[in-house]
């Protein structure tokens, strides 16, 4: 008797679905997972709602802008501190990015899906797609509602606010709308594949879209300038202009967009050779 084994890139009979065929696939798993719709509704529910209550605890208990000092008015931002709720649709992209991948491997669908469909790279490339353009929907949703909720409320209290026609306002807001989220989805996504296990991609992701951002303070200049201000989330900072020009870890406009776009591409690169070695 001989034994046979499966190849590592799958059994196909037949022919092998269009890109078009996988991008419907990938998105009809997605949606058809509860858990996809538990994070999208809570990132946007939670990142707005929290959002709205520290302006109003700001609005209760500051003074109106009008008696506020020639410091202080220049110290105010009223468009970063109107997102304090960003930190829950950010953790929460995180855990979307990782899930939509660990999910297969953990209930061995994944098996299948190569099956049907063993062109690997196109169900990589479908699913990161997917999941990118999830994110950013998220972000549409999130961004305006943390921001015009907290500019309604800084308004009725007298304090400073922004407008969305202001260019600072603008480039922050299609930044964090459009870029972020294909930064803290498509990278997570990418350590899943890597990783394949949800707990440790969700760990290893947050720990490294959020730790060295945190730790900068507490590290030497040089390090700083010369490791992380090429990180992807510092970069970031950089491009929406919450990083000042000036500061050790401030990039121009172009070679942030040149880091940026270095790691997304460099991690689902990483992703793809991966998943097209290893047998799942």
């Amino acid at each position: 008797m001989t034994a046979s084994t499966v190849p590592a890139h799958g059994i196909a009979t037949g022919k092998h679905p269009g890109f078009d065929t996988t991008l419907v696939s990938e998105w009809t798993k997605l949606r058809s997972v509860r858990s996809t719709w538990i994070l999208t509704g809570l990132a946007v529910v939670l990142s707005i709602g929290f959002s709205a209550a520290i302006a109003l605890v700001m609005g209760l208990t500051s003074e109106p802008f009008d008696t506020w000092s020639e410091a202080d008015r220049v110290m105010s931002d009223p468009v970063t501190s109107s997102m304090p709720g960003l930190l829950f649709s950010l953790i929460l992209l995180i855990v979307l990015g990782v899930t939509a991948v660990s999910s297969e491997y953990s209930s061995s669908t994944i098996r299948t899906t190569f099956i049907v469909n063993p062109h690997r790279i196109r169900v990589w490339s479908a699913k990161a797609i997917i999941v990118g353009l999830l994110g950013i929907a998220v972000h549409a949703i999130a961004v305006p509602g943390m921001f015009l909720t907290s500019q309604a409320i800084y308004g009725a209290y007298g304090l400073k606010t922004a407008s969305v026609t202001d260019s600072e306002a603008t480039r922050f807001l299609l930044v964090v709308a459009l870029v972020v989220p294909l930064t803290y989805t498509l990278i997570p996504l990418s350590f899943a594949y890597l990783l394949r296990g949800t707990a440790v991609a969700i760990t290893a992701a947050i720990g490294f879209l959020f730790l060295t951002s945190n730790l900068a303070p507490l590290l030497p200049a040089w390090i700083q300038q010369h490791a992380l201000r090429y990180l992807p989330d510092v970069a970031t900072n950089s491009l929406s202009g919450l990083t000042p020009p000036g500061d050790v870890t401030y990039l121009s406009p172009l070679p942030a967009s040149i880091v940026v776009v270095t790691w997304l591409v460099g991690s689902l690169a990483a992703a793809a050779f991966v998943l097209n070695r290893r047998d799942v």
